[in-house]
């Protein structure tokens, strides 16, 4: 901009016009930038040429950085309207100065006046200094007037990076990276562009150990091409000067690598800077030219200034400190990290810092995830240097190769005495730092040895059949139960069916049509026959099926419940024999309670059966007597006690022996059922009813007097016809004291049978055939040809006796 000045008024607006700044900032912007036009150049010159020789930084006093509003933004110093800062006339980097105008620009008026000379540059237009220069060489674009601009009024340093990687492209370049190592020794990258440039930065191509000595030991700044191991250069620019502001930082701005009265710019308090140009020469192409190798030297210097004067301001949280990464860490079922290194003088990793940590982050002699973040990794973890593992994260902070370590035996020295653990560790390199996770095992150890001993315990297993794949997944303990080595790997679900006895295979095939037919589980036990050994296994089985009901997954838990079942053999081996010596016993008992059958009677020959119920111990409530009188008579009595087993069996004697008592004092048949409905009525055992039917028959007049307490009647079978007799009189023993009980007289003749029963002859539950009174009858008549006991035989076969109930059976024949 020559000739005569613009007043304040047209640059106003021109600024609203052209830029859309609002009239307050286009004001103050026109009175900022006429303050510059009207500084005489020489002035400018001298100015700039001292700043330079002070090695300050040029600065425009109320020229906010984007990101930190209100703090000083270093830009290239002019000397005259147009002028390339930092670059001399003959095109080689100069020293910046300071450029001081009256003038402040704020907001959209800042940006939209910084933008301008950018806009100038690269249309070509901002005048340098004459004479042909290395940035006139032949194919070179206009010279570095068209990037120091934009370079220098970078807001952040991702933005830097992203403007230094547009302006170096055409000499090559694959990667920008920038970095600062600040004052605790962490190497920060602070931005990258480029395709070569991974998120987490290639820093592998460029040796620190090698560029960062360079800073340590001078106070200039230095450039340095190294060849990588892909055959292109590098270009880095390092430096370790102060640009620390005057003015004061913001709130919540970090404090500057040596603040006032910090330490020298070769002090190790101070920021270290570096700016790499990533493969600017492809494999095996010529070198650039001195023209070119200029240019990028000078947009590599103008880059770095601008990023240290942004470091002096107060670094930004980088993209490894976005918070997406903290929500990362927290996702991580594991114990996991942020790690940054710390370099010791010449640039090597001498430790790192645990930058962050997530909630499972853990030591293994204890600590908070608040008490590790922060602290030194070898002060949490001291094993890690003598394990190897602290020398194998500084392989992958370098060379980028991630870390994957299995389970292994870790000692953790504490207080002179070493603790053993199982540990495995995951790094990646992210950014200049590393993502480290680790897990201690002991415990997963312990719960996986805990699930063997249950399913050991047990004689359990466990296994799943993928149906759409064939896998197969088994325990340990499923390879036992088949007699299987666990390297032969599991059976398909085909295959088990082999192992399974013959005989049980029909309940696999009810089970799996159950799980075909059913969303639940099932349950079924069968035999199989593994290595030469039988077992029963119980088998519960479910099908996991896909939100669609398509079965995908068979699983299933098998037991082997051999052991049970040998015990349950046992008892009921044991059971059966104690239900032989019962019956023994009981049999025993019955022998002594009943009296012993007479076939020969006076007149009379009989055939007598006594059968107990077969769920009772072979006693019940039935009994009988026949046996001749001291009078002559035979005394003909059967009962029927109500109940079963031992408390019947009990009833029946005391009735019994009442009754031979009663009959030997001569009385009637109805006399002695009143004695015993006397005995039933005021016995001990108050409950005790029974029926009976009590009779006398004479061998002389061949008579039967006899009478009935609610027993069924006896049957007398004549001339091939049978009947019942007839006596409805009496009512059952202990039921009433005023029975009523009558005796009546029948008179037999020769070959005439008596049939007298219980009611378990003729009541059977499960029957629904008809009367079993007329099967009765029926039964009588067709026996009654044969001898006593064939007639006896011919009745049980006939009626089959109910097996719920006592059955006693008398037959009488009538002979001389």
């Amino acid at each position: 901009m020559t000739g005569a000045v613009p007043s304040a008024a047209r640059v106003a607006e021109l600024l609203v016009r052209h830029l859309g700044c609002d009239a307050a900032q286009a004001r103050a912007c026109a009175s900022g930038l006429l303050g510059l036009l009207e500084a005489p150049t020489a002035a400018a010159g001298e100015a700039v040429r001292d700043a330079g020789a002070r090695g300050g930084a040029a600065r425009v006093r109320g020229v906010a950085d984007t990101n930190l509003p209100g703090q000083a933004v270093p830009v290239p110093a002019c000397s005259g309207a147009g002028a390339v800062p930092g670059v001399s006339g003959s095109g080689s980097a100069a020293s910046a100065g300071t450029v001081r105008g009256t003038g402040s620009l704020t907001g959209d008026a800042e940006h939209h006046a910084l933008r301008a000379p950018r806009a100038d540059g690269r249309a070509g237009t901002v005048p340098h200094s004459s004479g042909p220069g290395p940035f006139h060489a032949p194919g070179i674009s206009p010279g570095p007037t068209d990037g120091a601009v934009d370079l220098a009024t970078a807001p952040g340093p991702a933005e830097l990076a992203q403007r230094l990687y547009e302006r170096v492209t055409p000499s090559g370049a694959t990667a920008v990276l920038l970095a600062v190592l600040d004052t605790e020794g962490v190497l920060r990258l602070t931005g990258a562009a480029g395709p070569a440039a991974r998120t987490d930065g290639d820093w592998s191509r460029v040796p620190l150990h090698r560029v960062l000595p360079l800073a340590r030991t001078s106070a200039t700044d230095h450039q340095v091409w190294l060849d990588d191991e892909a055959g292109g250069r590098t270009l880095t620019w390092i430096s370790a000067r102060s640009d620390a502001p005057d003015t004061a930082r913001p709130a919540g701005a970090r404090k500057s690598a040596t603040g006032t009265g910090g330490r020298t710019a070769t002090g190790t308090d101070a920021l270290v800077c570096v700016v790499s140009v990533v493969s600017v020469v492809s494999p095996g192409s010529a070198p650039p030219a001195p023209a070119a190798r200029a240019r990028l030297e000078a947009l590599a210097d103008c880059a770095g200034r601008r990023l240290r004067g942004l470091a002096a301001l107060g670094l930004p949280d980088d993209g490894v400190r976005a918070a997406w990464l903290g929500a990362a860490l927290d996702a991580i079922p594991v114990p996991a990290a942020l790690l940054f290194p710390v370099r010791g003088p010449l640039g090597r990793v001498v430790e790192f810092t645990v930058d962050r940590c997530n909630a499972h982050a853990t030591g293994l002699l204890g600590g908070t995830p608040e008490q590790i973040t922060g602290s030194r990794l070898l002060d949490v973890f001291p094993g890690m240097l003598l394990s190897g593992i602290f020398d194998a994260c500084v392989t992958v902070l370098e060379t980028g190769e991630p870390l994957d370590l299995d389970p292994f035996p870790y000692e953790e020295p504490r207080r002179g005495v070493l603790h053993p653990a199982l540990l495995s560790v995951r790094a990646r390199r992210v950014g200049g730092g590393l993502l480290v996770s680790w897990q201690f095992h002991d415990e997963q150890a312990r719960l996986t040895a805990r699930i063997d001993d249950a399913e050991r315990l047990a004689d359990l297993g466990w296994a799943e059949w993928n149906l759409a794949t064939g896998e197969a997944t088994w325990s340990r303990r499923m390879y036992d139960l088949f007699g299987l080595a666990p390297g032969s790997g599991p059976l398909s679900l085909g295959a088990l069916a082999g192992y399974v006895v013959e005989d049980d295979l029909p309940a696999v095939v009810r089970a799996v049509q159950s799980l075909s037919r059913n969303h639940g589980p099932v349950w079924f036990e069968v035999r199989t026959r593994a290595a030469g050994r039988l077992r029963h296994v119980s088998v519960n089985a479910e099908l996991v099926r896909d939100s669609l009901g398509n079965p995908v997954a068979l699983r299933g838990v098998v037991q082997d419940v051999s052991r049970v079942r040998r015990v349950e053999a046992a008892l009921d081996a044991s059971r059966r024999e104690a239900e032989r010596r019962q019956l023994r016993m009981a049999e025993e008992l019955q022998l002594a309670l009943l009296p012993r059958a007479h076939t020969a009677l006076p007149g009379l020959r009989a055939a007598i059966r006594y059968q107990p119920a077969e769920n009772c111990a072979r006693v019940g409530g039935d009994w009988f007597e026949a046996t001749p009188l001291p009078d002559g008579r035979v005394l003909i009595a059967i009962g029927d006690v109500l109940g079963h087993g031992l408390q019947a069996a009990a009833g029946m004697a005391q009735l019994r022996n009442a009754l031979l008592g009663i009959a030997y004092t001569g009385a009637d048949a109805a006399r002695v059922l009143e004695c015993l409905n006397l005995v039933a009525f005021h016995g001990h055992d108050e409950s005790l009813t029974a029926t009976a039917a009590v009779g006398h028959f004479d061998p002389v007049r061949r008579t039967l007097s006899w009478a009935r307490a609610g027993h069924p009647p006896p049957v007398l079978v004549r001339g091939g016809r049978a009947t019942e007799l007839v006596n409805d009189d009496g009512t059952t023993l202990g039921a009433s004291l005023d029975p009523g009980y009558v005796c009546k007289t029948l008179p037999l003749a020769l070959g005439d049978r008596l049939i007298l029963y219980t009611d378990g002859l003729v009541e059977r539950r499960a029957d629904r055939a008809g009367n079993r009174e007329d099967l009765l009858l029926a039964a009588a008549r067709r026996g009654a040809a044969g001898s006593p006991e064939e007639h006896l035989e011919t009745l049980l076969s006939v009626l089959h006796t109910n097996p719920e109930d006592d059955t006693c059976v008398i037959v009488l024949h009538v002979e001389s």
